[in-house]
């Protein structure tokens, strides 16, 4: 079996990265769905937009407190996995910017029975649609070469064989915040208005040896991250991560080169609203395709 090249490898990186980011904004410190959190419920499509998973008007809970009280480093992590956890669900938009190509994700998250329930479109060289249900996530778009009559790709990502499973450890919080309990640094740099909602702005640096071993990344992919991962996060009064901004830079690989650059900033909202999902159609879904593992 030939060896995923480069790009390959680089592009699953990227998806990994995204939906970690986007997971870590929805985990619990103990993996689990928070108490009394409802399971999805079933659209027409899983094919709606993003947009229209979510009701037109956020709830009560979606109004953020004005009370805004700084967090120590012990605190942050704990108090945002809490707030996240009582909201139930979020819709985001997460846009990430490299020295040649941009490409944005949108979608809505929803705690479930089972863990985190997705579903998200991006835009880009590798635009895509994304469902994840039960630890089950299914791709279309991309590129994938899927046989006749089928337009998703089936990935268990519980499978650890498996390059895009990988992708599961995104949803297990115990394994996501092992490394980010404990940053390097943590500052907070003052006070802001995210869409005119009031919040503190945090600086938060992490070390990437310990990040990528709680994740059990592999090799090749860990390989291409600097030591150190920063994150700017804004928070509002209830605890809710409202936005958040990082910047990396991929050294250049060996033989020379230079590094690669890129920026991801993502914003999240419309907190508690119901969120409807549902799997593909059966007979649109691929399970493998040959050559990619």
């Amino acid at each position: 079996m030939a060896r995923p090249s480069l790009a390959r490898r680089l592009g699953a990186a990227c998806l990994l990265t995204t939906l970690v980011l986007v997971s870590a904004s929805c985990g619990g410190d103990d993996g689990t769905a928070a108490e009394g959190s409802s399971s999805s419920e079933t659209s027409d499509s899983p094919e709606d937009s993003p947009e229209d998973s979510t009701d037109d008007g956020a709830d009560d809970s979606e109004a953020a407190s004005s009370d805004l009280e700084e967090l120590s480093a012990d605190e942050f992590y704990p108090a945002v996995m809490a707030a996240m956890q009582e909201a139930e669900s979020m819709a985001f938009s997460i846009t990430t910017s490299g020295d040649t190509t941009s490409s944005e994700v949108r979608g809505v998250m929803a705690y479930v029975d089972e863990g985190i329930a997705m579903q998200a479109s991006s835009t880009g060289d590798q635009a895509m649609e994304l469902v994840m249900l039960e630890k089950i996530l299914y791709i279309s778009g991309a590129g994938l070469p899927l046989p006749d009559g089928k337009t998703w790709l089936k990935v268990d990502m519980t499978d650890p064989e498996s390059l895009f499973g990988q992708l599961g450890k995104s949803t297990d919080p115990s394994l996501m915040f092992k490394a980010m309990e404990a940053p390097q640094e943590f500052e907070l740099l003052g006070t802001e208005e995210v869409d005119g909602v009031e919040t503190n702005h945090y600086d938060v640096v992490m070390e990437t040896a310990s990040y990528a071993e709680a994740l059990d990344l592999p090799a090749e992919m860990s390989e291409f991250l600097p030591k150190e991962i920063g994150m700017e996060m804004w928070v509002d009064g209830d605890n809710r991560p409202r936005k958040f901004y990082q910047e990396l830079e991929i050294p250049a690989t060996a033989g020379g080169g230079t590094p690669t650059k890129s920026t991801t900033e993502g914003t999240y909202s419309d907190f508690g609203t119901e969120v409807d999902i549902e799997a593909p159609p059966a007979a649109e879904v691929a399970d493998n395709i040959p050559g990619l593992g």
